[in-house]
């Protein structure tokens, strides 16, 4: 990638929501096997949540492409070095992971259930891929600023979960099930899953030195500082820690981790675009 490619909106709402959806697998994954029945909330709706957004990201990738038959044309030739055929091809295999994980969710069967948790173990390794393969190609190509970026795709991975569980939190809170034990175990996993972020992206800007001077002081500066940082990583961790029982403080910092995540992607695809 010698020169700057023609990005625009609908490949940073790709990443994003694509980051959502590995990030809900992987939530309702853990949940899933590692939980009780106190958690079938936090399954169903990570699944499902999943599967939907693989399914817009399928539509943004072919509206991105202009015509169905370019998308096709990806799944039909696999191309490494292709940011998009690679997108392509993993959004099909995640999307299959998802969709069977969907349906055995709604079966209370046992042997359904053991075969659901098997399948979901190795769906992650696709979800854990779909969420932070952008950034590693990101920080392989020849463009300045991303490619010294190295920890880029450890960042949107663990910007993934977190927004993954925020999204989780926030349709937990919306449907009435916030009172559950789910809700409290997926906050309390987002938490640790904001001080990575923080942690990671403080790493990033250090590596990157001098050549993150758009995000730190340049033309996307505001928006990263006050955008991301302050109001997408800072205020939902402090109204967390301040506010933890209080359920529609919860909800309120869930959505700001998502609105946290969005600007993370647009401020580091747009710095190059």
């Amino acid at each position: 990638m010698l020169r700057s490619p023609e990005w625009h909106l609908l490949i940073v709402w790709y990443f994003f929501l694509g980051g959502i959806a590995g990030g809900a697998y992987f939530t309702a994954a853990i949940a899933d096997n590692f939980g009780g029945p106190r958690d079938r909330s936090v399954v169903r709706f990570g699944y499902v949540l999943a599967l939907l957004l693989i399914g817009l990201c399928g539509i943004l990738l072919i509206l991105d492409l202009g015509t169905p038959s370019r998308f096709l044309n990806m799944l039909g030739t696999f191309k490494f070095r292709d940011l998009m055929s690679i997108g392509a091809w993993m959004l099909g295999v995640f999307g299959i992971f998802a969709f069977v994980s969907s349906v055995l969710s709604l079966s209370a069967r046992p042997e359904t259930a053991s075969l659901r948790r098997r399948w979901s173990l190795v769906g992650t390794i696709a979800g854990f891929f779909l969420a932070s393969y952008t950034g590693v190609l990101l920080s392989n190509s020849a463009m300045p600023f991303w490619r010294d970026a190295r920890i880029m795709g450890a960042l949107f991975l663990v910007s993934g979960a977190s927004t993954g569980m925020a999204a989780i939190s926030l349709l937990l809170f919306l449907s009435g099930d916030a009172a559950g034990e789910g809700f409290k175990k997926v906050k309390r996993a987002d938490r640790f899953a904001m001080i990575v972020e923080i942690v990671l992206l403080a790493a990033f800007l250090f590596l990157v030195g001098s050549a993150a001077a758009p995000l730190t002081s340049g033309h996307f500066s505001t928006l990263f500082w006050g955008g991301l940082v302050a109001v997408g990583l800072v205020l939902p961790l402090v109204l967390d820690l301040v506010g933890s029982r209080a359920k529609a403080v919860g909800a309120f910092a869930a959505a700001l981790v998502l609105v946290g995540g969005f600007i993370l992607r647009y401020v580091i695809v747009m710095a190059n675009a």
